[in-house]
């Protein structure tokens, strides 16, 4: 059994929110030159931004001189991880730590691109743009380029549902080629399921549900929390085991018209209160008519949480 090393390269008191940046003991590499440390890596709580710094560390200028060694050892990945430290500040502010097992075993897909290696780097990209989301990849095709040259573009992929993935060719007369790579991505997170069956028009409370993984693939809006559904109303009748949708809830009013409001008047340096009446019905962000019930003076507030507005 392999061991692994533990690089911690900078310690800091944000050490528990590090990101985290592992390289599997074996792993499948593309058929060309040139060997970078994102193409290996695996990375969890990262960004664009260490990203980009991965892709920028070249482990290898050739990885052809792998065929005979077949590994790498974990010294030269490290030495490779130093000299980008010692001239990127901002990647030694992000401070990762590495985990590298003593021998990473390497080895060359059988086709030009690795399909493993499209999915580590598509899984890290989706997993900066949702931590908690689980992803399940699944590629259809991976066009075979012309030559050793190319690049995947990421920028401006889909986090769910249909994947294209331009592949991007260097052109021996300097005209960029591109082909396509193409799959599915499928999502699932965390989302509110009804433990009973709710009625159209009950107030759902916290006993009423429960956090499962969910396929949200397709889902219309987004994932709600627990705290953001209680105390609403069903829109709808809901089955026991429903998923719960922002259109699954009856939108109510954050001031209705004869309600007493409190009204807010001023700045963060100095703010008065003061009771006041709503004319209008509205929900928060709306302008609405507000009446000083002592002078009978109309006035107009914007309504920033359940009955409150802001005089303006």
């Amino acid at each position: 059994m392999k061991k692994f090393f533990f690089a911690i390269l900078l310690i800091t008191s944000s050490a528990f929110a590090r990101p985290e940046v592992s390289i599997p003991a074996s792993v499948e590499i593309s058929q060309r030159p040139l060997l970078r440390l994102g193409d290996i890596a695996t990375v969890t709580g990262g960004s664009d931004e260490l990203l980009t710094f991965l892709d920028s560390i070249i482990i290898r200028e050739d990885a052809r001189e792998l065929l005979l060694s077949q590994h790498l050892q974990s010294q030269e990945i490290l030495n490779k991880v130093r000299e980008a430290m010692k001239s990127e500040v901002r990647l030694k502010e992000l401070n990762p730590t590495f985990m590298i097992p003593s021998q990473v075993q390497v080895a060359f897909a059988a086709e030009p691109i690795s399909k493993q290696e499209v999915e580590r780097k598509i899984y890290n990209t989706l997993k900066v743009r949702c931590p908690d989301c689980e992803y399940k990849i699944s590629l259809q095709r991976i066009p075979v380029p012309n030559g050793k040259t190319w690049e995947m573009d990421l920028t401006q992929m889909t986090t769910k549902g249909g994947l294209m993935i331009p592949l991007r060719e260097d052109g021996s007369s300097g005209v960029l080629g591109v082909k396509w790579i193409s799959g599915t991505i499928r999502v699932l997170k965390l989302t509110p399921v009804t433990t009973r069956l709710i009625q159209q028009g009950e107030r759902l409370q916290n006993q009423d549900m429960r956090m499962e993984m969910t396929d949200i693939t397709f889902a219309k809006d987004g994932a709600l929390s627990v705290a953001d559904i209680a105390g609403q109303l069903a829109a709808r009748s809901l089955p026991v085991g429903s998923p719960l949708w922002s259109s699954d809830l009856k939108r109510e009013p954050a001031a209705k018209r004869g309600q007493i409001v409190k009204g807010l008047l001023g700045d963060d340096s100095f703010e008065i209160t003061v009771s006041l009446q709503a004319e209008d019905n509205g929900f928060v962000g709306d302008l609405i008519r507000v009446k000083n019930t002592e002078t009978q003076k109309i006035l107009s507030g914007l309504i920033v949480e359940k009955g409150v507005v802001k005089l303006q």
